[in-house]
Parts: C-alpha cells; structure tokens; sequence
C-alpha cells in the first residue's frame, strides 16, 4: 500500500496548514513588533515598499518586502491543495487580499499596530507564488509518477 495518496496528502497538509495559521497568527497578532511606531495606516501604495527599498538597509528590505511575501506563501500552498475551488489565480490572489486584509484590520484595531496596503499587497503576492509553487510540485510529482508507471 502506497503512502502517497491524494488522502493522505490532504491530511498531512491541513495539519501543516493549521501549524501554520498558529504561526501566522503569532507572528502577525501576538508578537511584539520592535519597529511599530504605534496605531498608523498607510494607504499609499508602494510607499512603505519604496521607503524600506530607498533605506539601504538589507535588514529592512528582507524583513518587510520578502518577509511578508515569504509569511502568505504557504496559505497559497496549502490551500490549493485543500480547496479545490481556490486553485487559480483569480480566486488564490482574492484569498490572500481578504485574508491579508483581516490580518490588517486586526493589527490595526486590536493590536494598537500599522495598517499598510503595502502588507496587503506583498501578502497577495506570496499567497500566488505559493499558489504557483504548488502547481510547478504538482506537473513535477505528475511527470515522475507518470514516468515511473510507464516504464514500469
């Protein structure tokens, strides 16, 4: 009996996928944040991206530009694989808007932290390249496996 089954795939990934909610959650909602400047929003978009870019600072440029890309890309991941009906690129880009929005709004009210469209783009961004991701997984296990049953 083989392990790699579409049952048992969906069963690992929705316990990483809840993992990773517990994560997301603490990273975004819990954690304190040293480089929070208190309640704030920004609207502008592209601002927050062009002023960590324009600072110079490697530190900066990861944490805020490739971190939240990084943070939403396993949402993009997993939840192709655990919603069908989320798998494409209209529907993964909506998922990480809206998810990424609450975070947001959350931070915003609850946290006493920064509202910033920026976050809500750069976390659209990853939840599609996780999307994306998953889909390059998917031709390659796809060209394996059809591989090894044709020559088998």
């Amino acid at each position: 009996m083989e392990f790699i089954t579409k049952k048992n795939i969906k069963k690992i990934s929705l316990g990483v996928f809840i993992i990773y909610l517990g994560i997301l959650i603490y990273v975004t909602l819990i954690h304190k944040n040293d480089y929070v400047y208190g309640n704030a929003a920004n609207f502008d978009l592209f601002s927050t991206i062009l002023l960590m870019w324009n600072s110079g600072s490697p530190y900066l440029i990861l944490m805020n530009v490739f971190g939240n890309i990084a943070l939403f890309a396993p949402m993009g991941f997993f939840i192709s694989i655990l919603a069908r009906k989320l798998d494409g690129f209209i529907p993964m880009f909506i998922t990480g808007f809206l998810a990424s929005s609450i975070i947001e709004i959350l931070q915003y009210k609850v946290t006493n932290r920064v509202f910033d469209v920026d976050d809500i783009f750069l976390n659209s961004v990853g939840a599609l390249m996780g999307w994306m991701a998953m889909r390059l997984t998917r031709f390659i296990f796809k060209r394996i496996l059809g591989a090894k049953g044709a020559g088998a």
